[in-house]
């Protein structure tokens, strides 16, 4: 009995001289960044408390990378270690945890480092989940509060996608949508890196971690954001091939159009928009940003030079969206 309660005498000593070293904070506070868009406490061990979001995608089981969720904000665990745990076995989606690590960020992608050298740094099993399961939140534009939260970005036509056929030569690719950004890595979402020109042609909803690469500083930046799913599961089909799908009350006409093409839509409130249409092999022949009124808009659209065709008009205003085929006929 006397050896047991020197032993944990020095194990409680320890604890409070590792936690000498830790700032123990939240996973927003954490989020906090500087001008360079680096985290203002970058170089810092932290302790934080999170949610586990799921899957792991560290390409083996000697190490774990996963994204933690706080309060509303996110960041990514990553770790050379497994610190005794193998994911989905007794590290799951849906654990909360407490986290000691150095705050980081890779090219803007805000994270907290652990390393097996390090002797306070380590990953301890809160509770199991099943924790609090977020709805993704629905966003037009991705931002920094977007980066390693789950989200959802709606009406993205695939028709236009410049999905890469397979093999890759890297781990990851990014895929141009036109209206967003997609990040595929092959630890993640093995099934989508090996989908060879990406999911069939049609209008989704996908599901994804808001994630962020920036190749200078500052970090951020309209052109950094991205959208990561974790498996084809994450695109839900609206509709198929080139059907109309619209968020927003509009008329489009003449359709056929010959020299011009006028759209009218209404909206509720003010907010930037962006207008583009594309040939149907994805090339950009137009493209339109501007502020929308708190009621009617009207679009009109010069079409005297486009080749005779079918064209995709794709307007995202706020929250709302509107893709549809429109043809030129001379």
């Amino acid at each position: 009995m006397k050896k047991l309660t020197t032993l944990l005498l020095l194990s409680v000593a320890f604890c409070f001289a590792a936690s000498a070293q830790v700032v123990y904070t939240t996973v927003d506070s954490v989020r906090i960044n500087n001008a360079n868009g680096v985290p203002v406490d970058s170089g810092t061990t932290v302790g934080v408390v999170g949610v586990v979001y799921g899957p792991s995608f560290y390409p083996t089981l000697n190490g774990l990378a996963f994204m933690l969720k706080g309060q509303t904000l996110g960041v990514e665990v990553y770790s050379k270690d497994a610190y005794g745990f193998t994911y989905g076995t007794n590290l799951n989606d849906g654990d909360t945890v407490l986290v000691v690590g150095t705050s980081s960020t890779y090219h803007g992608q805000p994270e907290i480092e652990l390393t097996y050298t390090s002797n306070i740094d380590t990953i301890i099993k809160l509770s199991a989940a099943p924790g609090p399961v977020d709805t993704p939140a629905v966003v037009s534009v991705i931002g920094n509060n977007d980066v390693a939260v789950l989200i959802q970005v709606n009406n993205v036509n695939m028709a236009l996608a410049s999905w890469p056929a397979s093999p890759h030569a890297k781990h990851s690719f990014n895929v141009n949508c036109q209206s967003v950004y997609l990040y595929i890595d092959s630890f993640m979402s093995p099934d989508l890196w090996n989908l060879s020109g990406g999911p069939a042609a049609g209008i989704y909803n996908i599901v994804g971690f808001g994630n962020e690469y920036s190749s200078s500083y500052p970090y951020g930046g309209s052109s950094a954001y991205s959208l990561e799913p974790r498996s084809l599961a994450d695109f839900h089909l609206v509709t198929t091939g080139l059907n109309t799908i619209t968020d927003l009350t509009s008329v489009i006409y003449p359709n056929p159009a010959s020299t011009k093409l006028t759209v009218s839509f209404s909206y509720d409130r003010s907010e930037p928009y962006t207008a583009y249409i594309t040939d149907m092999t994805g090339r950009v022949v137009y493209s339109e940003t501007g502020t929308t009124e708190n009621g009617d808009n009207t679009m009109i659209f010069n079409t005297a030079n486009y080749t005779n065709g079918m064209y995709i008009l794709t307007l995202h205003a706020g929250d709302k969206s509107l893709v549809s085929k429109i043809t030129i006929a001379h």
